[in-house]
């Protein structure tokens, strides 16, 4: 084989030696991901399936860089004057690539901090949706609004919100409402809300603020958290239809405007 190459001219010989480097790579690639897959399906807890995903995308870069750099040596790059040139050229790569550098620290932090873990509901930004991965650079989020899958770039993550079970939603009654009749509409909202196949738990806990034009009454419960949005959906659908029923109309702004 190796007669036959060298016997070849010189940019067949490199174009055909390159093809089987690449060919080597992705058959070790698939081989070594077999029992990575296999580790990270035993793994039960959320936070070592985020250090798994974590790992797995360092590996991944690494690996791709390696395959690049014998690529390269290859094909007449010499790589050992390349990497010693690296310490002249370091400035311009640091400043070109110093958004990667951010990612690369902050994914670490996220991780090691315990931001969020691999499975989590979490709130960034406009953003709430299960986290599917969290990366070296990135982080992957299945927005629960609409399903999308959405990537944030680990420097631009400041700030998360881990979703908890619990949720609180204000239900606006007009003030010409009595308390006692407000308060028994509130507790038949939560009666028959909480039939409904996303929400735990719902219980009235009392008037939460006089607003300028409705006294907005509270009402609490739990959910999975994936399903919260949902949750909240349908005790709003549920409000609806009890004040339809007993012919309570939804108050909204208003001005009153006199003549004299």
């Amino acid at each position: 084989m190796e007669k036959f190459i060298n016997s070849l001219p010189i940019d067949l010989e490199h174009i055909i030696s390159s093809l089987i480097v690449i060919l080597v790579a992705i058959l070790f690639y698939q081989i070594l991901r077999y029992p990575a897959k296999r580790i990270l399906g035993l793994q039960k807890n959320k936070k070592s399936n985020t250090y798994m995903s974590m790992i797995s995308s360092f590996v991944r870069t690494a690996y791709i860089t390696i395959v690049i750099l014998i690529l390269l040596q290859i094909n007449g790059v010499d790589v050992s004057s390349l990497i010693a040139g690296v310490g002249i050229a370091s400035v311009v790569i640091g400043l070109a690539v110093q958004d990667t550098l951010k990612d690369i620290i902050r994914g670490i932090s996220i991780v090691s901090d315990d931001y969020y873990k691999v499975g989590e509901t979490v709130t960034i930004g406009d953003v709430t949706g299960k986290v599917l991965s969290v990366g070296i650079r990135s982080t992957k989020l299945q927005d629960l609004g609409t399903g999308n899958v959405i990537t944030l770039a680990n420097r631009n993550i400041e700030r998360s919100e881990v979703a908890g079970t619990k949720f609180g939603i204000d239900i606006p009654l007009p003030y010409e409402l009595k308390l006692e009749k407000a308060e028994a509409i509130m507790n038949e909202i939560a009666e028959k809300a909480v039939e409904h196949e996303d929400i735990q738990e719902l219980k009235y806990v009392g008037v939460s603020e006089l607003a300028a034009s409705s006294i907005n009454y509270k009402l609490f419960g739990s959910s999975v958290p994936r399903r919260r949005i949902q949750a909240k959906r349908a005790v709003l659908h549920v409000a609806l239809e009890v004040l339809e029923k007993h012919k309570v109309d939804v108050p909204y702004p208003q001005m009153d405007v006199h003549q004299k």
